[in-house]
């Protein structure tokens, strides 16, 4: 009796002495529950005397109370975890097709309705800088893949996106946000510095990229926008970094308490974004 007791305490207390993920810690949680529950009718003579079939209503009743008492506490864990993390997936991350056929190249939307099909052949559209890019090719998913490298203006790197796997880095990275399909990157001093999403046949994208010489370019949508003017490139360095043309959120934040959540829908076959 006392083994079973022991043994259910010390398969609840795991999750609080090891760094279990919170899908695991409430699945560990709630089976020590249900096994004490067991354990109880099993070991107390009182209970043990009552009908099988009243006992299975009264677990059934304590279950859905405790997993009424503590779902919406391990959801908003879940929510701070997810928006805590460093690295994710975009859809379609993996390897490139690389059979030596020719399979041509996804598009890039820059803004609302600027289009830039990549040249055939060529899968580094915009090597701004040696170090800072924009690679587009086609995955082995049949989805649009991304590598490009993002650093804030005095160089120092803030995020990197390698084939729709992306990953950021603390020290230089303020906040991000970001669902299966987008991510949005804001430096330490709050300014959007990536903004990506993955469609079917195309790499939506802002963004700013600098060097560590302190020169810059941002991809940005303008405020206003007409069908031959959806968005905007604006050379930059340290001493102007053009403040009053930054890139606008699309998530809401803080990401920890909204995390997934977009201000706005991203444009779809070069339609501008609803308010």
């Amino acid at each position: 009796m006392i083994a079973g007791f022991a043994l259910d305490f010390i398969a609840a207390a795991i999750p609080a002495v090891l760094p279990v993920p919170v899908k695991w810690r409430w699945v560990i949680w709630f089976l020590s529950f249900v096994a004490l529950l067991c354990l109880l009718q099993i070991q107390i003579p009182s209970l043990r005397r009552i009908q099988l079939k009243w006992k299975i209503v009264a677990t059934l009743v304590l279950v859905c109370i405790f997993v009424g008492s503590f779902r919406s506490t391990a959801h908003a864990q879940w929510r701070e975890e997810k928006a805590a993390a460093l690295e994710g997936d975009l859809i379609g991350a993996g390897a490139a097709i690389n059979d030596g056929k020719p399979h041509g190249f996804p598009l890039l939307q820059m803004g609302a309705s600027v289009i830039v099909m990549t040249p055939v052949g060529v899968a580094d559209i915009m090597p701004f800088f040696p170090d800072a890019g924009i690679r587009i090719e086609w995955g082995v998913k049949n989805l649009p893949l991304l590598t490009t490298t993002v650093r804030d203006y005095n160089g120092n790197l803030a995020t990197e996106v390698v084939r729709n796997h992306w990953r950021v880095y603390p020290a230089y990275c303020g906040e991000k946000n970001y669902t299966e399909d987008a991510l949005e990157v804001k430096d330490t001093a709050g300014h959007v510095v990536l903004q990506v999403r993955i469609l079917k046949d195309r790499v939506l994208l802002l963004g700013e990229w600098w060097d560590n010489q302190g020169n810059g370019v941002r991809l940005m949508r303008p405020v206003v926008t007409t069908p031959t003017k959806g968005s905007g490139i604006v050379r930059m360095n340290r001493q102007n970094q053009f403040l009053d043309l930054l890139v606008q959120p699309i998530f809401e934040y803080p990401s920890k308490d909204h995390w997934g959540e977009m201000k706005k829908t991203w444009p779809t076959a070069g339609e501008a974004p609803s308010a």
